[in-house]
């Protein structure tokens, strides 16, 4: 199976060469647009990744109900024209450097020595700015990229997946739910109730709204995250930095729905990151999360406060896997909850002394306004139909 990955990987590396030739002598390629994730800042180690890529109107674009135009901006998404050896310059905190884009794309700013930013704020600005690329005359262009920084007063983070977990995809029944998987915009996109209020009481602590970090590890890939952080903007749902997948390293894995290996490197470096932090673990019963949080609590002991799996399979589905995997991390006294919205999750937490008095009732209260709510897709999923 790797022979056949690497085979995948190399036939798509010697096409994306061939088309960007093939563009370039007919004159059809399009202006440079610079896009940059959200990352973070942690004991002065800045680590930030972004992609340089053709202008072709994707990422921005306003919401469209036009199921044909979502469909052509979800082929562009992802069929990027990647553009390698740009060169790009950042500025955080008094620091700046250089770096310089990969074949594919993408370039990561990794920087240490920069002083942690006074105050309690839960973010720090970093200016990226796109200078040169081979081969396309334009100006250069900015960005303010923003890195999180987390405060000495949050008592724990939280990793959560994103698709089916926060946000419906149907992402493990992906032909069926293909009108939701393709929609270009986060208004077309559609939570799933009480998320966005247990989201908010497991960030806040002493510091504020923000002070509890919220870090979202995810095998969807890098090309739908600038849609995942508009939704959770627009959703009210804390913003954090996602460690996603990249296609032009891993497109089989991806088409074949691997997960463990990617959220098993992910998770362990965020807790690497943060050692003095316990987590809690929040996934979906679609994708073998109960399976890879198992295994993230057997290697990290100590280190998980508690596991929330979101049910959202259909009525009939064999659970056996799911409940498998949480009574191997019961086992090791973690506790979980398993369930069709994560009321039992707020009651858990609320029992913990995680988040603050009022918050069963208040994820209750945003359940039962929301769920059954119209939307274009039909009735509000509180949870996928077969």
């Amino acid at each position: 199976m790797r022979a056949l990955s690497a085979i995948g990987e190399s036939l798509l590396r010697r096409s994306r060469i061939l088309r960007f030739a093939v563009k370039q002598r007919l004159r059809l390629t399009d202006q440079p647009t610079l896009v940059v994730y959200p990352g973070h800042l942690t004991g002065g180690r800045l680590t930030l990744l972004g992609r340089v890529l053709e202008d072709e109107g994707v990422f921005g674009a306003p919401h469209s109900n036009s199921t044909f135009w979502n469909l052509y901006l979800t082929f562009k998404r992802y069929e990027t024209d990647e553009i390698g050896g740009a060169r790009l310059r950042w500025e955080a905190l008094g620091h700046s450097g250089e770096v310089v884009s990969q074949r594919d794309g993408y370039f990561r700013i990794e920087a240490d020595g920069l002083p942690m930013p006074e105050g309690e704020a839960p973010w720090v600005s970093v200016r990226v700015t796109l200078d040169t690329a081979r081969g396309y005359d334009f100006a250069p262009m900015s960005v303010d990229a923003r890195a999180r920084t987390v405060s000495p007063k949050a008592r724990f983070g939280v990793i959560s997946d994103i698709d089916d977990t926060i946000i419906h995809t149907g992402a493990f029944k992906m032909l069926r739910h293909w009108r939701i998987v393709t929609a270009n915009s986060p208004e077309a996109r559609l939570p799933f109730p009480g998320v966005s209020r247990f989201y908010r009481a497991l960030a806040e602590g002493a510091s504020g709204p923000d002070t509890n970090p919220v870090f979202y590890v995810s095998s969807s890939p890098w090309n739908l995250a600038d849609i995942f952080e508009r939704f959770m903007v627009l959703r009210s749902i804390p913003v954090g930095p996602m460690l996603l997948r990249s296609l032009s390293s891993d497109a089989l894995g991806w088409l074949l729905r691997r997960h463990h290996g990617h959220k098993d490197r992910m998770i362990d470096a965020v807790m690497a990151a943060y050692p003095n932090l316990s987590f809690v673990l929040i996934g979906d019963s679609g994708q073998k999360d109960a399976a890879v949080y198992a295994e993230a609590v057997e290697r990290h002991p100590g280190r998980v406060l508690a596991v929330h799996i979101h049910d959202v399979l259909p009525e009939g589905w064999s659970m056996e896997g799911v409940k498998d995997a949480l009574r191997r991390i019961e086992a090791a006294g973690v506790p979980t909850t398993l369930g069709r919205t994560l009321a039992d999750a707020a009651r858990q937490a609320e029992g913990a002394g995680l988040v603050a008095d009022g918050t069963e009732l208040a994820v209750l209260s945003e359940i039962e306004a929301e769920d059954g709510k119209p939307s274009r897709f039909g009735r509000f999923p509180a949870m996928v139909q077969p």
